[in-house]
């Protein structure tokens, strides 16, 4: 009688340890890894197609940029607000009818927001997501205070027209106030219809200021808005983009 074979193990008789016959198993660890691969390559493949970053893509990936308030970018509104503001230095308001600061129809400092008579403390605002640091850079002031990323209280300064500039000392601080309402600072603050702004720089109290210049603000900014129609004057001079006037010019065209 011919001998008898040895049984196979039971691994053999499953094949799954055979390469010879091609259905060996993955040990579980490797199993997983080779799926979270095959997981992360299609995530991935997934964003690429989604953003249009593939190299055959017919439409890659752009970003459009432009600086608001230049011709042609229109990323904001054009609107017609005002606003009222005043800076006071060591009790004095300080005189914004000067030249330098006013815009005529036409002849505008800035297509953003800007001056010009009757009322030189009343700021048009002619485009949406303005801030009084735009609007003030127009008229060649530059203020860093705390409502700008990296400044603190005792670095706040003012810089003037003509290269002077106003910084916090030991003695002497800057004030803000927006709507009556103390803040840290106004930068970086937008400008809205009817708001009224004071920065003040001096040695007096919170206090003082309160009783004493929030009133320099004025609250004329209704006028130019028709909010406070019993107010405004018969020879006013007409004013672009407001209720009464259908014809709304867009500042710069």
């Amino acid at each position: 009688m011919p001998k008898s074979q040895p049984r196979a193990s039971a691994s053999k008789r499953a094949g799954a340890s055979d390469p010879s016959k091609g259905g060996r198993w993955l040990a579980p660890k490797i199993l997983l890894t080779a799926l979270g691969i095959v997981a992360a390559a299609a995530i991935g493949l997934g964003a690429v197609l989604a953003l249009g970053l593939t190299s055959d893509s017919a439409q890659p990936l752009t970003v459009v940029s432009c600086k608001s308030g230049t011709p042609g970018c229109l990323l904001r509104e054009p609107i017609h607000e005002h606003a009222n503001f005043a800076l006071v230095v060591r009790g004095t308001a300080y005189n914004f009818n000067q030249s330098q600061f006013l815009s005529s129809e036409g002849n505008e400092k800035s297509a953003l927001a800007h001056l010009h008579e009757p009322r030189f403390g009343v700021a048009h605002i002619h485009r949406s997501g303005t801030n009084w640091d735009e609007f003030f850079r127009t008229i060649g002031f530059e203020l860093q205070d705390p409502s700008l990323p990296g400044t603190t209280a005792d670095k706040t300064c003012l810089k003037f027209p003509d290269g002077q500039r106003l910084c916090t000392s030991a003695t002497e601080s800057f004030k803000f106030f927006v709507n009556a309402v103390r803040v840290d600072g106004v930068s970086a603050t937008g400008m809205h219809d009817l708001d009224r702004i004071l920065i003040s720089y001096g040695s007096e109290t919170d206090e003082t200021v309160v009783q004493q210049q929030l009133a320099k603000t004025g609250d004329d900014a209704c006028i130019p808005s028709e909010r406070c129609t019993n107010r405004i004057p018969k020879d006013e001079p007409p004013e672009q983009c407001t209720k009464s006037n259908d014809t709304c010019v867009k500042p710069g065209g």
